[in-house]
């Protein structure tokens, strides 16, 4: 029984020792883009999990940032760009900073005990899903179009 729990143990620490490297050499391989933007727009987040996504003719960089009481999932494209960010537990609100002024707005003026937990730049569009399960989308420049089912 004391060797198998020290073997356990044993493993644990090698694995850990292994692990640690590999994240911070993905962390220095991230996009100094994406790594400003995080520093702007989540300060006090430590970055939990970063992995790139490699395709044939197209790159997506997921990471999560995650401080004390919450989580959020960012997607960037292969330029830095992001793409979609969601609260992990879908209550905790985007923060303001990240999401176009007008899309703000609009939202707390005609839903205003709801809020934003995820927000998606698309082509032509930007959709923001809120806390009570109803889903906007807005023109590229934020103006409102309509609600999604």
């Amino acid at each position: 029984m004391k060797k198998s729990a020290l073997l356990c143990a044993l493993v644990a620490i090698i694995a850990t020792l292994y692990i640690q490297p590999l994240k911070a050499q993905e962390y220095r391989n991230m996009p100094q883009s994406i790594k400003e933007y995080i520093n702007k727009h989540f300060k006090g987040f430590n970055i939990s999990h970063y992995e790139m996504d490699r395709e044939i003719l197209d790159v997506e960089h997921k990471v999560y940032v995650s401080n004390n009481k919450t989580t959020y999932k960012l997607d960037f494209d292969k330029r830095g760009n992001v793409t979609d960010i969601e609260s992990t537990d879908d209550k905790t609100p985007l923060p303001n900073s990240i999401l176009p002024v007008k899309i703000t707005q609009h939202v707390k003026g005609k839903f205003p005990h709801a809020k934003i937990i995820e927000w998606k730049k698309k082509k032509n569009t930007q959709v923001v899903e809120l806390t009570n399960d109803m889903e906007l989308v807005f023109d590229g420049k934020g103006n409102f179009l309509r609600i999604d089912d």
